[in-house]
């Protein structure tokens, strides 16, 4: 326990997010998605306990715990982790696979046989690579491990390349490693991986995981309270340097010169440097020669969107690792409808299973196609796109793309911006986090203010509602 009791505080905060649902007509949604009850806490998180996992993702997804932290933060003045305790005892969690279905778990066609040798070969392979067990790092998802990834062919030499680094780390073969991929390809699951893995052999390494987004925040603060000596102290002692989404470098010059010299004094301790991007470094408008040519080394690897089969295969470990069971054809409509990102792929079944459970119902291809109705496209299955619905949005409003990523608050583009947020939010599975990357590098709080906005103007507005329902129709059609 802390020697600062957080529960006033955490109910204080549920207290104010439950006026704002009542007021704005949602008080079913608090009642159903925010069933959250203080435990204990330590000085930099408080433990809640929840009614099951899938209801905990299911916040997530919506971005509701989110939403309590940055409350709590708003309350405190600063940043403090919500960590869940499931409640539900593994008797009362539901089947959702019949025993008919059960009985015919020997896979008799060779595409169903080729699944299970894939899986059974990597759980074979996973099984040699265990972590031993440590107690978390407090910046690292547990859940983010070597084990708990399926590599196909298009992330092979990425798993292969990242085990290596974390079994030697800072060996010049594998240091720097930059990942780089669209969204939802496991980029940030692999980078703390490693962290993750060099923690449970060695607690006592100093490991930092940090958004660019974040490490640009707190370097301007530093300026501004004039602490930098603070800051630079703190990143260039690091053992493991762990750093999402470099492409948002591109907008500080000041920060790359600082990143210049922590890289250095890293690198040259034998330290682990890991880097996730959007797009191969050359790509990156805006990085000085400098830098560039420090991400360079090491290695530099592309990760793609999985294939059927490796989708699959995920699907199989997603279930395993949580104790379920579903019907085959609902698995191979999941694999089917989420073909470019894993993180919608996952969302997708706890979405379907939550609900499921929920309502207490059997998961059948039925509740499943009624469930993924949004995803699943009645012409051509084409996937809607935070690119689709911006260049939509642009034409409509006669704005460019880049507008609505610009920092400028003209009305003008402002309006057309919250609004092309909202439909990202509401037409794909896209986390507030990822919003706020194809925004600009906007911050959650920024996304979650945009799209309640929307929400808000929706239940006054005739016109706004025709609006959103045109470019729904101009998205569905977007080719």
């Amino acid at each position: 326990m802390s020697e600062q009791n957080y529960k006033e505080v955490f109910e204080e905060t549920m207290n104010q997010i439950c006026d704002e649902y009542k007021a704005a007509g949602k008080e079913n949604d608090f009642k159903l998605f925010f069933k959250l009850d203080y435990i204990e806490d330590t000085i930099s998180e408080i433990k809640v306990s929840v009614p099951s996992k899938f209801l905990w993702d299911r916040m997530l997804q919506k971005g509701n715990i989110e939403k309590v932290k940055s409350k709590i933060n708003e309350l405190m003045g600063q940043n403090i982790e919500i960590s869940p305790v499931f409640n539900s005892a593994p008797a009362e969690t539901p089947k959702f696979q019949p025993a008919e279905l059960k009985s015919q778990n020997s896979i008799t066609d060779n595409k169903q046989k080729s699944q299970k040798d894939y899986i059974e070969n990597f759980e074979l392979n996973s099984s040699l690579e265990s972590e031993p067990s440590v107690p978390k790092h407090p910046q690292l998802l547990e859940e983010f491990t070597f084990n708990n990834f399926v590599p196909g062919d298009n992330s092979q030499y990425a798993y292969s390349a990242c085990l290596a680094a974390s079994k030697s780390p800072g060996h010049k073969n594998y240091n720097p490693i930059l990942l780089y991929g669209p969204s939802g390809v496991g980029k940030t699951h692999l980078m703390v991986a490693i962290g993750n893995y060099i923690y449970s052999q060695n607690p006592k390494q100093k490991i930092a995981y940090i958004t660019t987004e974040s490490l640009m925040n707190e370097f301007t603060a530093s300026l501004r309270e004039h602490s930098t000596d603070k800051f630079t102290k703190k990143y260039r002692k690091l053992d493991v340097l762990l750093l999402d989404d470099i492409q948002f470098l591109e907008k500080s010059e000041k920060l790359q010169d600082e990143l210049f010299y922590t890289f250095d004094e890293i690198y040259n301790r034998k330290g682990q440097i890991v880097f996730t991007s959007d797009r191969p470094v050359k790509e990156i408008s805006g990085i000085v020669e400098r830098l560039r040519t420090r991400f360079a080394r090491g290695q530099s690897i592309d990760l793609k969107v999985p294939d059927y089969e490796t989708r699959l295969a995920i699907i199989e470990k997603k279930l395993e690792s949580q104790g379920k069971s579903i019907p085959q054809d609902v698995k191979e409509l999941v694999a089917h409808t989420f073909q470019s990102s894993v993180r919608e792929l996952e969302g997708a079944l706890s979405k379907m299973i939550g609900y499921a459970e929920l309502m207490h119902k059997e998961l059948t291809i039925e509740i499943a196609k009624e469930q993924l109705n949004d995803s699943i496209s009645s012409v051509d299955n084409v996937k809607i796109t935070a690119d689709t619905i911006q260049k939509v949005v642009s034409n409509y409003y006669n704005v460019s793309v880049e507008d609505l990523k610009s920092n400028t608050r003209k009305k003008t583009v402002a309006i057309p911006r919250h609004i092309a947020i909202y439909l990202v939010r509401n037409l794909t599975e896209y986390s507030l986090m990822d919003i706020g990357r194809e925004f600009g590098g906007r911050d959650h709080t920024t996304i979650m203010n945009s799209i309640e906005k929307i929400e808000n103007q929706l239940k006054i507005d005739f016109m706004i509602n025709n609006t959103i329902k045109i470019l729904k129709k101009q998205i569905e059609e977007y080719k």
